[in-house]
């Protein structure tokens, strides 16, 4: 189980630019940590159906419609990303039965042809207890290819960083 600091310092440690004990300690490592590593968690929670991060769960009706779909539900609360579509038989959806996502710029739906359907998503997942040790690990790399730059100015490591977040 990492903690924050401890994924912060696993990205520092990867680009040589020591350690910090918090993201308040005043360092500038803990003030561009801070300012990327959100950005860089939802990033890849939402790039690859990690296990911990799945959720299955039955989608909400909305009253909205929107043309050449039959049913329109609304965006699973806590959600970055939905893989799949399912009816309630456990039909997933496929290219003769596709779903979409849209937004009325104040919310998102998701809009299908399945009746009572059900949804297999990534959600956003804070706790860094429930991360798997190559979620932990991919997440440091793309964390690293991000403060690169503005703790060392060094394009090429974070093009390296970037693909060993690549190959993660």
């Amino acid at each position: 189980m990492a903690s924050k600091i401890d994924i912060c310092n696993l990205a520092l440690s990867h680009i040589g630019s020591g350690e910090i004990t918090s993201l308040e300690d005043g360092t500038q490592q803990s003030s561009v940590l801070g300012l990327h590593y959100n950005n860089c968690l939802e990033m890849a929670l939402e790039i690859f159906p990690w296990n911990f991060c799945q959720r299955i769960d039955v989608l909400a009706l909305s009253i909205k419609t929107v043309p050449g779909w039959q049913f329109v539900y609304q965006y699973p609360a806590n959600c970055l990303k939905v893989w799949k579509v399912y009816d309630a038989g456990g039909y997933k959806s496929d290219k003769t039965n596709e779903f979409r996502i849209i937004s009325d710029g104040i919310n998102k739906f998701v809009c299908c042809r399945l009746p009572e359907a059900y949804a297999e998503y990534s959600a956003r997942v804070n706790d860094s207890s429930m991360y798997s040790a190559s979620f932990v690990k991919a997440l440091s790399y793309l964390l690293a290819a991000e403060i690169v730059n503005p703790l060392n100015g060094n394009a090429q490591k974070a093009a390296e960083m970037m693909q060993k977040y690549q190959l993660s």
